[in-house]
């Protein structure tokens, strides 16, 4: 290895560089001289030269603001510079250059300490989700499996929580060179210093106080950034002008004196990976007191080279100990001066090139293969088949509903609605059907094989007699639908099995980790309804050929899925049968009941305005449902995430509410923007959707919506019960259910307003029922028995 890409926001020579660029500065400086090329590609400030080579070796590129950097050193690469590279070192200083994405040459991520808390600090809420979105994210899903250096244990354990193996992370602690010149004598009166960036999350404010509490002590304040103008109008509501002495940016010279003059270093930040400035002022024998975070209890020897302290009184009252106290002070400063000429960079230089040396030996981490190790990534795959399934189910509507026409689409809805209820039981089979694959109750290979094969039969067998008396039992079956159209009745319940069918060769393939079929299968699925419908309409089979589409897919997706459950877990061995369905089913109960009433409440009031209003205001109600739902189809997504995750939290004793919390902010961000424009435009969201004849409906949208955003609510809330084993909602949804085919069965009114007013209050109090057992105190049941 003999040629280095480094990547990073800002570099020594930027003005605020800081810590990050002192680090980087004291290790390139070694590699220079030992005979490596560096390749610096840098954000730019006023001033910077573009391209320049400041010391054989060594080529600098500024490019950039410090947003523009990011996108601009990728393509500035992808383009051919430092095209021979041999390793790059990425510095991630809170927003990743996403290098999994783009770059093919061995990586190392430097990350001196996680940004999560200067986001929130700098920014408030807003600041969580920045945060999630340019640094959590991408460094959990795409960084995993390459080597990270930081620069404490602290930083390491921060950067192991984010979700990267703690053996993928190394920890060189920085070095530090000692001033060269020759330093001036100490301040005959108090001086306190802090050096350092001027940002809100390093609350110099609490700096004010400490000067306060000491009286006669100046303050010197070294460094520059945006926080400036905040912080001058502190000192002038303090009255303390005279006794604040702010900087700037200073040289090198000038650092080494305000070190050197200072009594006590200080530094109140709300989080630091190591704090360079510690050790800079330990080597002009100055002691330093901070507040405990991050890696500052490595960097202070507490009660050795310096005080530290849990929260701003106690900086105060550590400070003045150390200017009250002459012996304990001099004391602590030839401590840290000691300890500093242990930390060198010609150390940390060479720990760094170790590790950069490996990984450029080693084979280059794939993207492809993070993502088939991230199970984050999987889920995530499996929510965006899920989502993609939805967005064709609402092609699938639009399409049909403009083919057919308001009432036809009308009658279709009500069957579709009727399936989507009937195929409860096999979505909460899949889950069993999953869980106990990959708990190996249901054996592994030829064992497990024949057993899947054995169900088969008994399914297919099941669906011959069912369609039979589905068949014989053709008009009643239409009746109660109320639907004209007996032949696409008589399919509803050989749909059901059908689908319990796919559902086991689904949950089969989840359980042995085979989730890229499965997520595939997903999507296939929702786009053979749509073609096979599509076809049989072409042929002019009207609503019952809308509707025959979906079992054919059904028939088509299982099929496929078989073959690739036989190749993948080979060929059944006979007689080697574990487990009947039966006995599988029956322990899903709680699962099936659950999801059947949530199925209930979705989809009873489409099947029940066909009954009681009829016509083509019932086809525009049904329309407008369909729209109304797209917040639940999140919902279901999102419960991919949420289901695991708080199993896992309750599995470990930790409170799993935080897991709900996130997704019903999810569903937020998703409803609010969407009841906005339902209920500003819903006219013309109807019109443009799903034709004029569904305006008729446009009271009713904005109605429907709130509706559904409970309905959401009360998914997540059903999904975490469920995860924590729980089933005490069971009453109270079943009692919210019957309560809706009751009122909506006997409703007298023809407005579809009063008729989607009956739905928002019935699903309010279905939502707040859940959620309120769900968050009831109490004893948190066990995950996964």
């Amino acid at each position: 290895m003999r040629h280095i890409l480094l990547l990073t926001d800002r570099d020594w020579t930027h003005p605020q560089g800081g810590g990050t660029g002192a680090n980087l500065f004291g290790q390139v400086a070694f590699w220079l001289e030992w005979g490596y090329r560096v390749t610096v590609v840098a954000g730019a400030y006023e001033g910077a030269e573009p391209v320049s080579h400041p010391a054989p070796g060594l080529e600098l590129h500024h490019m950039g603001s410090r947003v523009t950097v990011f996108p601009r050193a990728a393509w500035a690469v992808r383009r051919g510079l430092a095209r021979d590279a041999d390793v790059v070192l990425e510095v991630v200083n809170g927003i990743t250059f996403l290098t999994p994405l783009w770059c093919k040459t061995p990586r190392v991520t430097l990350v001196h300490h996680i940004h999560r808390d200067h986001y929130v600090t700098e920014l408030g809420r807003k600041g969580a989700v920045a945060a999630m979105v340019a640094e959590t994210l991408p460094l959990k899903l795409l960084y995993a499996g390459a080597p990270f250096l930081t620069i404490s244990e602290s930083a390491k354990r921060d950067i192991v929580d984010v979700g990267i193996p703690p053996d993928d992370v190394h920890v060189g602690y920085l070095g530090v060179v000692p001033f060269a010149s020759e330093q001036p004598a100490r301040s005959e009166t108090p001086r306190l210093l802090y050096l350092g960036r001027l940002k809100r999350y390093k609350r110099i404010e609490l700096l004010l106080d400490v000067l306060e509490g000491v009286p006669g002590a100046v303050l010197d304040v070294a460094g520059e950034g945006d926080h400036r103008p905040a912080l001058e109008a502190a000192i002038a509501e303090r009255e303390l002008a005279d006794r604040v002495v702010l900087h700037g940016h200073v040289s090198e010279k000038l650092k080494a004196e305000l070190y050197a003059r200072a009594w006590v270093n200080l530094t109140a930040s709300s989080a630091e990976g190591w704090c360079l400035t510690v050790m800079e002022a330990a080597t002009c024998g100055t002691p330093s007191a901070a507040i405990r975070v991050g890696g500052l209890p490595e960097s202070i020897a507490d009660g050795q080279t310096g005080l530290l302290a849990d929260d701003g009184p106690g900086l105060t009252a550590a400070v003045q100990r150390l200017v009250a106290d002459d012996e304990l002070r001099e004391r602590m400063g030839a401590a840290a001066k000691a300890r500093a000429e242990t930390f060198t960079w010609e150390r940390t230089a060479r720990e760094s090139l170790t590790l950069l040396e490996a990984t450029s030996a080693s084979e280059r981490v794939r993207l492809r293969d993070v993502a088939a190790r991230s199970e984050t990534l999987k889920a995530a795959g499996m929510a965006a088949a899920t989502m993609a399934n939805n967005a064709l189910a609402l092609v699938f509507t639009v399409l049909f509903a403009r083919i057919l026409g308001a009432t036809d689409y009308g009658s279709l809805a009500a069957l579709v609605s009727m399936f989507v209820i009937l195929s409860v039981p096999g979505s909460a089979v899949q889950v069993a059907v999953a869980r106990e694959i990959a708990l190996g109750r249901l054996g592994e290979g030829p064992a497990l094989a024949a057993t899947l094969s054995v169900w088969r039969r008994r399914l297919l067998l099941t669906g011959v007699a069912v369609t039979a008396c589905a068949v014989l039992l053709r008009e009643p079956i239409a009746d109660l639908i109320s639907v004209p159209e007996e032949w696409a009745a008589a399919a509803a319940a050989p749909t059901a099995v059908l689908w319990l069918l796919l559902s086991v060769e689904r949950g089969a393939l989840q359980g042995a980790h085979l989730y890229k079929p499965v997520a595939w299968s997903i999507v296939l699925e929702a786009a053979g309804r749509l073609a096979f419908g599509l076809v049989l309409v072409g042929f002019g089979m009207g609503v019952t050929g809308a509707y025959l589409g979906t079992p054919l897919s059904l028939a088509a997706t299982a099929t496929g899925l078989w073959w690739i459950s036989r190749t993948r877990l080979g060929a059944p061995t006979p007689g080697m049968a574990t487990r009947r369905l039966r006995d599988l089913v029956g322990g899903a109960w709680p699962a099936v009941v659950g999801l059947f009433l949530v199925a209930l409440l979705q989809n009873v009031d489409v099947i029940l305005v066909k009954r009681q209003i009829g016509g083509d205001a019932a086809g525009a109600y049904a329309a407008a449902a369909v729209a109304a739902k797209a917040v639940v189809w999140v919902a279901i997504g999102i419960g991919l995430y949420l289901l695991p995750e708080a199993t896992r939290a309750a599995r470990h004793g930790q409170d799993p509410r935080p897991v709900l919390a996130r997704a019903l902010a999810v569903v937020a961000a998703v409803a609010v923007p969407m009841l906005i424009v339902y209920g500003l435009f819903p006219s013309t969201v109807l019109r443009l959707a799903f034709g004029p004849e569904t305006v008729v409906a446009s009271n009713a949208l904005f109605v429907l919506a709130c509706a559904m955003t409970l309905l959401a609510v009360g998914y997540l809330g059903v999904q975490y019960m469920l995860a924590l084993g729980r089933v005490a909602f069971l009453p109270a949804l079943a009692v919210v259910a019957v309560a809706e085919l009751a009122l909506l069965s006997t409703i007298g009114s023809k407005s579809l307003v009063v008729f989607a007013a009956c739905v928002l209050a019935l699903q309010a109090a279905a939502a707040l029922s859940v959620l309120a057992i769900g968050l009831a105190p109490g004893r948190r049941a066990a995950a996964a028995r």
